[in-house]
């Protein structure tokens, strides 16, 4: 006859409660996330949180969402409308303020904007109940850029003020001073023009691009790009006979109607036409070129100046870069605008230059075509 020793038929009796306590918990658990995902499955409320305009997740335990509607998965990337939270830095972040909110440190909720990895900016607001967390999201990408760029814009700009201010207040001086040469007194003057037209010019563009970043989108329309580039050519016409530098157009005929703003692709072709002249040489040549392409018109002005230096070309469009001498009068923010008036059209801007042999550069970017039923 087995004789079992009292002691191990007690461990083994506390052993099997054990397991049954864990048991009972583990299957209450799954029925409460069964029912958390049934309430939020049910076809009505699913319906309206999956349309709703900002993203929606309910969270359970310390690395798991029960739900989050279509706007919170394409906002996060999440592939599952539930499932563990992702380990990434916005995951870990998600952790400390749901922390933070049930040890009552943010008895209001917690409110938090960040970059996620998708280069996406949201802000979220973090709340506790009494089995779930809930959390509310908003995609603010283009509030966020659209600050970023302000603040980048003054900083650039309130260095860039601190030459031409300094050197007319310089002038001022020098101007007040008694019994000054005749022929100073002219150098002065023609510095404070030139310093003060840069001024101008640099204001100018700068309201320009913070109107261009702040404005809503553009307003598009059917654009004949021939007559555009021919009155943009004729319009600089005095300054190129006065500089000795020929502009030329070359165009496609037909050549299909584009789809844009006709007063921005004006300054477009404006600014890359005013930077020839700025940089190229007496008797140097520069043609505008409109070609049709598929699903646009390719257009270039190509030059036969002394070209751009390699090392420069890769920052050519940043704000008040500027990759010439300062004698050469410009603000560093006319490319600046150029890229983001044609970002704006769903087009980008391409430069390429030679400094050696047959110099020159050319600069050129493809705008749609208008829609077929217009």
């Amino acid at each position: 006859m087995l004789v079992v020793p009292l002691r191990w038929l007690l461990f083994g009796l506390l052993l099997a409660v054990v397991a049954t306590a864990l048991l009972a918990l583990w299957l209450d658990r799954r029925r409460v996330r069964r029912r958390a995902a049934e309430t939020f499955a049910n076809a009505a409320v699913h319906a309206i949180l999956e349309r709703a305009p900002f993203g929606w997740m309910v969270l359970e335990g310390p690395e798991r969402y029960v739900y989050a509607n279509e706007y919170a998965r394409r906002l996060l990337q999440l592939k599952a409308p539930s499932g563990p939270v992702p380990a990434v830095e916005w995951g870990f972040l998600l952790d400390d303020d749901r922390a933070d909110v049930r040890r009552g440190r943010a008895p209001e909720g917690r409110y938090r904007v960040l970059r996620l990895p998708s280069e996406r900016a949201v802000r979220w607001w973090l709340m506790s109940g009494e089995r779930w967390d809930y959390l509310f999201l908003l995609d603010v990408t283009s509030q966020y850029e659209a600050e970023e760029a302000r603040t980048q814009l003054f900083a650039g700009l309130s260095h860039e003020l601190r030459t031409p201010v300094g050197a007319i207040l310089t002038h001022l001086e020098i101007l007040s001073l008694p019994d000054i040469p005749a022929e100073t007194r002219e150098q002065s003057l023609r510095l404070l023009r030139a310093e003060t037209r840069r001024l101008a010019r640099m204001v100018h563009l700068m309201l320009e691009l913070g109107r261009l970043e702040t404005s809503p989108e553009i307003d598009r329309r059917p654009v004949d790009l021939a007559d555009l580039a021919e009155r943009a050519i004729s319009s600089l016409a005095a300054q190129s006979e006065e500089r000795n530098i020929h502009f030329s157009l070359e165009a496609d005929s037909p050549l299909p109607t584009v789809w844009g703003d006709p007063d921005r692709l004006m300054q477009v072709f404006l600014n890359l036409l005013d930077n020839v002249l700025k940089h190229c040489r007496p008797g140097d040549r520069a043609t505008v070129v409109l070609r049709r392409t598929e699903g646009g018109v390719l257009c270039a002005v190509r030059d036969t100046g002394p070209g751009i230096p390699a090392e420069h070309l890769p920052r050519i469009t940043r704000r008040f870069y500027r990759a010439t001498k300062q004698e050469v009068e410009g603000s560093g923010l006319g490319l600046a605008l150029v890229e983001e008036i044609l970002r704006r059209h769903g087009s980008r801007l391409e430069i390429s230059s030679q400094t050696e042999g047959e110099t020159g550069t050319c600069v050129q970017f493809v705008l749609p075509t208008a829609p077929s039923r217009l």
